[in-house]
């Protein structure tokens, strides 16, 4: 999966890195190591729905875009800022991934009370402690060995009670793993 990336998605991608790089307030892209996280347990999901809540300018959705398209599925992705949405339309036609993914303007969290059955999410809202409130919805949704991976949940702020729910939630499996920013990963029982 990593070694057929195209030149054009490649190119988008290292462009949003150096935007990244540049502006990390104003992108809050994932980093590469997480990027190929995201795809590998994307890769890993069992029949269901690819859902992606807040997009940001759409790097984290052009990694999740390898699974959606070696899985013949199709990632919706979620954003609020209407800008943001026309931008990660934009990257995903550069990169050529556009018939994989669906840029959606709307409130993420209201979206995914629609959604059923999702083999995959992940969430990546602002201000982070909207993904509790993304994990009480998407969890129920969950299909058996669904995976549920949120960002920023050690920084900018600990987020204790969401990681002490997902760790106490008989529902799912789950584990922190120490990315720069925290990322929770958890697996539906």
């Amino acid at each position: 999966m990593f070694h057929d990336i195209s030149a054009n998605m490649q190119q988008v991608m290292r462009a949003l890195e150096e935007e990244t790089e540049r502006d990390q307030v104003a992108l809050r892209s994932v980093s590469v190591d997480v990027g190929h996280c995201l795809a590998l347990l994307a890769m890993s999901a069992p029949q269901g729905a690819f859902l992606e809540l807040g997009s940001s300018c759409g790097y984290s959705s052009l990694w999740l875009s390898l699974a959606a398209r070696a899985r013949s599925v199709t990632l919706t992705t979620v954003e609020l800022n209407e800008k943001k949405v026309a931008v990660v339309r934009e990257n995903m036609s550069a990169a050529g991934v556009a018939d994989s993914v669906e840029a959606v303007h709307g409130d993420a969290l209201d979206y995914a009370t629609h959604v059923e059955h999702i083999a995959f999410c992940f969430s990546d809202l602002q201000p982070p402690e909207l993904n509790a409130k993304a994990y009480e919805i998407v969890v129920p949704r969950l299909v058996p060995g669904g995976w549920l991976v949120i960002d920023n949940v050690t920084s900018p702020r600990l987020q204790t009670e969401l990681l002490n729910r997902a760790e106490n939630d008989p529902r799912v499996d789950s584990v922190l793993l120490p990315f720069p920013k925290g990322d929770l990963i958890c697996r539906k029982c």
